[in-house]
């Protein structure tokens, strides 16, 4: 039987098609978050394991890593234990994996560590992205804002990541740090979380 293959130009529109369809599920999902956060509110609380939660969403995204020929490393010498939603937990490490994936240029690195801190359970994500300006850095947590940095990088973005981060954050009795990366490049995300 012989085979024959798209033109070029149906090959091109496949291709956009495709990749309209992973930024509208992208986009639903995300939308979705904040009513399971409301949701969420009130419900039972169990102890979380954060360098498995962490390792797992890492292992998730490791391919979107290896396309973007990213080195995506996680620092975590010992187990935390905090107390929480484990989707929702979920959900912010991987809300900020992604953007840190996502701003980040082709042979960069992006490293997760998890660590604990003084009764509390730290995660950081720091990328080597654009970063965000100092006077931004409150206000990229309200829903569709974008930084003008970020506009340059990722046009696609829809602004809801970090306001889904906080908002969980928020949920967890967490603090919310955005700081400057290793040498004043990139962006440190750090996640205070109670220790259980």
């Amino acid at each position: 039987m012989e085979r024959h293959s798209a033109p070029p130009a149906v090959t091109d529109v496949l291709a956009g098609i495709a990749a309209t369809t992973d930024s509208a599920v992208h986009l639903a999902n995300r939308l979705l978050t904040p009513a399971r956060i409301e949701h969420s509110k009130g419900s039972l609380a169990a102890p979380v394991a954060l360098r498995a939660l962490v390792q797992q969403v890492a292992l998730e995204l490791a391919p979107n890593a290896v396309r973007a020929r990213i080195d995506l490393a996680l620092e975590a010498p010992q187990e935390v234990t905090v107390t929480g939603q484990e989707l929702l937990l979920h959900e912010l490490v991987a809300n900020l994996v992604d953007n840190a994936l996502r701003y980040t240029p082709a042979g960069g690195a992006v490293v997760l560590r998890v660590r604990s801190d003084g009764g509390q359970a730290v995660l950081e994500v720091e990328d080597g992205g654009p970063g965000i300006p100092a006077a931004e850095r409150e206000r990229v947590f309200a829903p569709f804002y974008r930084a003008a940095s970020s506009m340059q990088v990722n046009p696609g973005g829809a602004g809801l990541g970090l306001a889904i981060v906080s908002d969980i954050a928020a949920l967890h009795g967490a603090t919310l740090e955005l700081l400057d990366g290793a040498n004043g490049s990139g962006l440190l995300v750090r996640v205070s979380l109670p220790a259980a």
